[in-house]
């Protein structure tokens, strides 16, 4: 009776031991990183857990082995966090929320070599939204800077990105987003000598990095606005209300197709863009109602200007910005406006091919 009874104790304790196991290995993630420009694991490596709860906060930090392998302790699977590798002085961030959160399945996290400039770099779509209210002229600018590089790699550099404004103009606000990822606030910095110029420190990791700045200047009838790009953009498109007159500095350096989301589309002929957008005239007044706040009055009031003294903030420590209802409208606007551009350009090529 005896032995019966010790060996149910010794099997009570086994089954605990195990489920204490289990849990243990539910309470951690792990995961692999590898380097996708050599093929290798990433070794080395740091990895930082951030929980999004009241901001960021770093809730554990490892470094990866020799197999690019890393298990990181997690206290509870409540809040969504963020997954963030460091390589090469460049982030790499991973969402984690439901299933990812389980430990059930190890993660799988690609980096690539950081370099400092990518050869022949372009931008697959460009847009200009110009609107006023007649005191003020605002302009959006919005850029998908495409990175096809072979093998790839990360362009990583002070100057990856330029804005220039022109020189009367105050920039408001920056946000950039990776492909499918989450806008964060970007912070410019003042080129020295240049004045209306901004850098942006923000690394192009392959596939699309979007940018989004907003600057506003004063406006008391026609003006003349002259675009300068960061990259070639093989398709740009300026869009205003249908309210306001366009009249470009050459007849043959624009079309216009039509109206999308109720702007007007002006498409800029050559392909791509290259240096800086042909001239051109804007006069009237017109809002932007898809894309502006409740309040017509508030659309055009100024945001917080970005001090010129104001330090840049690396993107490995960018906190994510709030997309909101309205970066939502303007990524839907964006997307729409590319497949638009993208049947004109199709339309032509079928026309040349008939003839």
């Amino acid at each position: 009776m005896n032995i019966i009874s010790g060996i149910k104790s010794a099997l009570l304790l086994l089954v605990c031991g195990s489920c204490a196991l289990s849990a243990l290995a539910a309470d951690a993630i792990r995961g692999r990183v590898r380097n996708q420009t050599t093929g290798r694991a990433a070794a080395g490596d740091e990895v930082i857990l951030l929980r999004l709860q009241n901001g960021m906060e770093e809730e554990a930090r490892t470094r990866t082995d020799a197999e690019g392998g890393f298990s990181l302790p997690l206290l509870s699977a409540e809040a969504p966090r963020i997954l963030r590798v460091m390589h090469q002085g460049v982030n790499y961030d991973q969402s984690l929320n439901g299933t990812s959160l389980s430990g059930t399945a190890p993660l799988e996290i690609a980096v690539f070599d950081a370099v400092t400039r990518i050869r022949d770099l372009q931008g697959t779509l460009g847009i200009a939204q110009v609107e006023s209210d007649g005191a003020m002229l605002k302009v959006t600018e919005m850029y998908s800077i495409a990175n096809d590089s072979v093998p790839p790699v990360t362009q990583s550099g002070p100057h990856n990105f330029e804005i220039s404004i022109a020189p009367k103009a105050t920039l408001d606000s920056l946000v950039v987003k990776k492909g499918g990822g989450v806008w964060v606030n970007a912070v410019p910095v003042p080129i020295q000598g240049q004045q209306g110029r901004y850098a942006v420190d923000f690394p192009i990791r392959p596939g699309d990095t979007l940018f989004k700045y907003v600057y506003h200047l004063p406006y008391s009838g026609p003006s003349t606005v002259q675009l300068k790009l960061p990259y070639p953009i093989r398709n740009f498109a300026v869009m205003h209300p249908p309210s306001m007159s366009f009249k470009p500095s050459s007849a043959q350096a624009f079309t216009s197709p039509g109206i999308a989301q109720g702007l007007r589309v002006e498409q800029a002929v050559g392909k791509p863009v290259v240096r800086s957008v042909p001239a051109f005239e804007i006069s009237g007044i017109g809002l932007a109602a898809q894309i502006q706040p409740a309040s017509a009055s508030s659309a055009m009031a100024p945001a917080a200007a970005i001090a010129p003294s104001k330090p840049a903030t690396p993107a490995s420590v960018t906190l994510p910005a709030a997309p909101g209802p309205l970066e939502n409208r303007v990524w839907v606007l964006f997307s729409g406006i590319a497949a638009i551009l993208s049947a004109i350009a199709y339309a032509v090529w079928k026309r040349k091919r008939a003839v």
